[in-house]
């Protein structure tokens, strides 16, 4: 077994069960976000704008499941056609939900992100649902090529509630166009960020044509009672290129 990475701080996790159609899942997730941030910030102590925009980076927004990730999950557990024996990648991947569900299907996969402990948790919950996932660290708004990426060759590939900035939509767009084979797949889950209208068109602009889902999931809570007492609706879509 490969030795775990060290993270940045000592998080206080909890295992938490996520019902993806007949699909149980096990999940090390944070048990309190807020106490988590407080640490994050006490060891860094940013005194300059440069750190204080670091710091934001390094916040630890992935160490929970969000509704979008349920949206995708849903999906695909409909679907496992779309996803047996075929290759994937998870971008954006935070504690691997979806990849995980995707290799329990079947694939093959391989799941990125920039936050630098996410290597730790997606090492964790792979092991705890008995799946193996490759990992590579990357930032998919940077335009440089990975040696552990091999673009142009996933069947598939996901994304989940990963539109925060002004230049993600056309990063996105674009990184996930290159990632994908020439008959691939894209699948993109969204609450309804300001700037998903943005991307749909980028990818649209980039020779792809969508068909539209929506799902009712359940919100965050790590109390399973709040859960349930909140839910909403989350669209996901599915890319193909234009023939």
């Amino acid at each position: 077994m490969n030795k775990l990475p060290v993270p940045l701080i000592d998080y206080d996790m909890l295992i938490t069960i996520e019902k993806i159609g007949s699909f149980p899942l096990h999940l090390w997730s944070i048990r309190d976000m807020d106490r988590a941030l407080d640490e994050i910030c006490k060891k860094f102590e940013p005194k300059t704008p440069a750190e204080e925009g670091r710091l934001l980076d390094l916040c630890p927004y992935f160490a929970t499941v969000w509704p979008s990730a349920r949206a995708l999950g849903l999906f695909m557990s409909e679907r496992k056609n779309l996803f047996s024996k075929k290759r994937g990648m998870e971008v954006g991947c935070g504690l691997g939900l979806n990849a995980i569900l995707a290799s329990k299907m079947g694939a093959s996969m391989q799941a990125s992100d920039f936050h630098p402990d996410v290597e730790y948790w997606l090492k964790k919950n792979s092991e705890l649902n008995q799946v193996k996932i490759d990992y590579v660290e990357w930032d998919w708004t940077d335009s440089k090529p990975s040696p552990k990426i091999e673009f142009g060759s996933y069947d598939f590939v996901l994304a989940s509630d990963v539109l925060y900035e002004k230049r993600h939509p056309e990063d996105l767009a674009k990184a996930l166009a290159r990632l994908i084979a020439p008959k691939g797949s894209i699948y993109l889950s969204d609450p309804g960020r300001s700037y998903l209208e943005y991307a749909l068109i980028a990818l649209e602009d980039l020779g792809f044509h969508r068909v539209e889902f929506e799902f009712e999931v359940e919100e965050s809570s790590i109390i399973p009672e709040h859960r349930l007492e909140k839910k909403r609706k989350i669209k996901v879509f599915q890319f193909l290129r234009n023939e």
